[in-house]
């Protein structure tokens, strides 16, 4: 009887695995929701981690030729992402191939990724938005040449911004009302809480975060903001609390970040009592 449920169980995996296996599904799909079939079974890992794609275009000719087809492997750790090793990934809502140029050590790690185009921009890629990987895919003979050094890859925030800080301003008041007073310890009962930048030009795409400084976790995140130069400086104030547009903070400590291409210009401690 054991056995029997045990063969029915294999064959209920295999046939959720079959009816999702395809590369469209694959592609889209997070590993996180697949992890119960992963590693049960080796049909479960060759169709949820293994798939094919066919090259429609010639970006990453001569490393990939137009019209040929590629095995691709999405069950993979962060650990055996290394330079040189072709990647598909997802960037504005779109799947890319890609290679991966330079690895930078920094809180994400970064990918600096692109294909075979010559005029083709680096792009900063994080773990999360990697798909799939292939070990397989000689890449010895990519067109590619560096024309950076390394440390010059990572971001100068004196580049961007003049200054950038965090500040408060007393509850009740508007942004034109008073002054803000720069400082990294709010209360809630009394502060809105600021966050105050100088651009030296236009930043597009800026994510801002607030990390619990205890459990590194990730609180509040504001994706793809624009900074224009002007107005100067740009101040944007919140009050605490529940309610839509406030901050909803819990006393504690914690780190505001700011990011640009992933990469922090500011990485700011402060407090909440």
């Amino acid at each position: 009887m054991k056995i029997i449920k045990k063969a029915f169980k294999y064959l209920f995996i295999t046939l959720i695995v079959l009816a999702i296996s395809s590369p469209l599904w694959i592609s889209r799909l997070s590993l996180q929701h697949l992890s119960f079939f992963v590693g049960k079974s080796q049909v479960a890992d060759k169709y949820l981690c293994q798939y094919s794609i066919q090259v429609s275009g010639d970006s990453m000719a001569p490393v990939v030729v137009q019209g040929s087809s590629i095995e691709l492997d999405r069950c993979f750790d962060e650990s055996d992402l290394s330079e040189g090793m072709v990647v598909l990934f997802g960037k504005d809502e779109e799947y890319h191939l890609g290679i991966i140029r330079h690895i930078l050590p920094l809180d994400p790690i970064i990918y600096k990724i692109s294909n075979e185009r010559p005029n083709e921009r680096l792009q900063d890629i994080v773990r999360e938005e990697i798909v799939a990987i292939s070990k397989d895919i000689d890449t010895s003979n990519s067109s590619y040449q560096p024309k950076e050094s390394f440390d010059s890859l990572i971001l100068d925030p004196k580049e961007y911004v003049s200054d950038l800080y965090l500040g408060k301003i007393p509850r009740g008041y508007g942004e034109e009302m008073a002054e803000v007073e720069k400082t990294s310890i709010f209360l809630r009962a009394e502060d809105k809480f600021c966050m105050v930048v100088m651009p030296k030009k236009e930043l597009a795409f800026v994510d801002t975060e607030i990390v619990d400084a205890q459990t590194k976790e990730t609180v509040i995140s504001n994706k793809k903001i624009i900074f224009n130069v002007r107005p100067s400086p740009n101040t944007n104030c919140q009050d605490f609390g529940e309610g839509q547009g406030m901050l909803d903070l819990s006393p504690g400590s914690y780190r505001y970040r700011f990011l640009l291409n992933h990469q922090a210009l500011a990485d700011i401690p402060f407090t909440v009592k």
